[in-house]
């Protein structure tokens, strides 16, 4: 296709902070709009009521206070959706040596949680806000509507989701064991925390959700791990866990337990639809059947499991049995990009190297894993774009070198090898401009970043050194 030399820019009107939710907002003569990954149409609007999608069609007409936005050569998609994550993560980018994931626990990331809760212990509540601030603009920059955070739980987190016009489902991270005792509340107090951050945060018909992750077996004993599953069931909550990361942890479960650890979740009955299961390197047809027939999800982050040395997840063996695999780029510590972009790149590539099969996995699978996948994993009505859905869209702009030409007859491919996070030109998410013209307008990001450099370095600088 040979794209329009027009000036593609946004006709909205300008915003300022503390903007309101307009009735209405178009994006008229889209080039494309990526309905889902199999269903794509060409030169047509898409209109906006409220927080929804109204339409999708051609010629489509909205009232004269409506934002507009042009979509001629640019391609509009759901927004992507990080389905795990790791946001206290933020300051550690591009520090990790070539380690594996216990000695990186030990040398990265057990320090740097100290050095957070010092600093919390010492009034510094302003430390968990700019992490998840300059994460969210990250995210915005790169197309990113929603994402799935295990966390260092602090309300600072969503007060920035909720300034940055971000969805945002907070993971609250449960252990009473392995971790350091100095690291984490005794668990009666967690167990109480857990529930009032709930009953502050859980808003199902709102931007911010809360599903409860106990961290992974090996952090949790078997009464804690049920009682979570007790509180998701009776409380309606989405939970995740990691699974089988390693073949270490595979080999420890087998000598506690007697089982593998897809079998010591059935066993304690966490295996079932509101359960998503991160990493899945180390699995067996067994368990892979076994998570097929419970209804779970997993998350597949590659760039992680790379870096770390962790292994592959069998995603060809696990598509094929059915199972719904989302994508998350995991913490900035064991990734340091928050990019699904490349995390898509990164999914398909990996697929195919390791099963020698250059159709293994195709570009249209990641994108899927990625947008309606990833919303079903995270429990959000949105991942396609279609009436009645959440109006959480992406708009990428066609206008770089290394997009033209473009492609048109399989945009997806396009997209998955070859789009890059600067490629967004704007991000709208609940039926809100958050992003335009590449300007995110909800936050002041200069001032963020600006802080942000000046609270990291005196916040790790002399941490303890902890270790188990």
């Amino acid at each position: 296709m040979n794209l329009p030399e027009t000036n593609v820019m946004s006709n909205c009107s300008n915003f300022t902070k503390g903007f309101s939710s307009p009735m209405s907002l178009i994006i008229q003569n889209a080039s494309y709009v990526v309905c889902d990954s199999t269903r794509i149409k060409r030169d047509c609007d898409l209109l906006v009521e409220g927080q929804r999608i109204a339409a999708v069609g051609s010629g489509l007409t909205a009232s004269a206070e409506a934002t507009v936005l042009d979509g001629r050569g640019c391609v509009v998609v759901p927004g992507l959706i990080n389905a795990h994550t790791h946001l206290y993560q933020n300051f550690l980018k591009g520090i990790s040596p070539g380690i594996p994931l216990v000695p990186w626990c030990n040398e990265i990331l057990f320090p740097a949680v100290g050095a957070i809760n010092a600093a919390r212990k010492a009034g510094n509540l302003r430390v968990g806000y700019l992490w998840s601030a300059a994460a969210a603009l990250e995210m915005i920059h790169a197309g990113t509507t929603c994402c799935l955070n295990m966390d260092t739980v602090t309300d600072e987190t969503v007060t920035a989701w909720e300034d940055a016009g971000f969805r945002g489902i907070m993971a609250y991270t449960l252990s009473n064991k392995w971790v350091p005792a100095e690291l984490r509340s005794a668990e009666e107090e967690m167990r109480r925390k857990t529930m009032a951050f709930v009953a502050r945060h859980h808003h199902p018909d709102g931007l911010t959700t809360v599903f409860l992750a106990p961290s992974t077996l090996f952090l949790c004993d078997d009464p804690f791990l049920k009682w979570a599953g007790e509180q998701a069931r009776a409380n309606n909550l989405g939970m995740q866990i990691h699974i089988s990361e390693t073949a270490g942890e595979v080999e420890d479960s087998l000598k506690e337990y007697g089982l593998r650890p897809v079998e010591k979740l059935e066993q304690l009955g966490l295996l079932e639809p509101r359960l998503s299961a991160v990493h899945c390197c180390h699995l067996t047809d067994k368990e892979i059947d076994m998570i097929a027939r419970s209804g779970a999800t997993v998350v597949h982050c590659p760039k992680s499991n790379m870096k770390l040395a962790d292994g592959i997840m069998r995603a060809v063996d696990m598509k094929k049995a059915g199972i719904p695999i989302s994508l998350g780029n995991d913490g900035c510590a064991s990734n340091d990009l928050l990019d699904m972009w490349e995390e898509m790149r990164a999914a398909v590539m990996l697929a195919r190297v390791s099963c020698q099969d250059a159709n293994a996995l195709t570009p249209a699978d990641a994108f899927r894993m990625a947008t309606a996948d990833a919303a079903r994993t995270c429990r959000v009505d949105a991942g396609v774009i279609e009436p009645g859905k959440l109006a959480d869209i992406t708009i990428i702009e066609l206008k770089s070198a290394h997009l033209r030409p473009f492609h048109g007859d399989d945009p997806l491919n396009m997209l998955v090898f070859c789009a890059c996070a600067n490629d967004v030109r704007d991000t709208i998410i609940n039926g809100k401009v958050v992003m335009r013209d590449r300007k995110v307008i909800t936050l002041d990001e200069p001032a963020i970043l600006n802080e942000a450099d000046a609270v990291e370095a005196p916040l790790y600088t002399g941490r303890s050194d902890y270790k188990f």
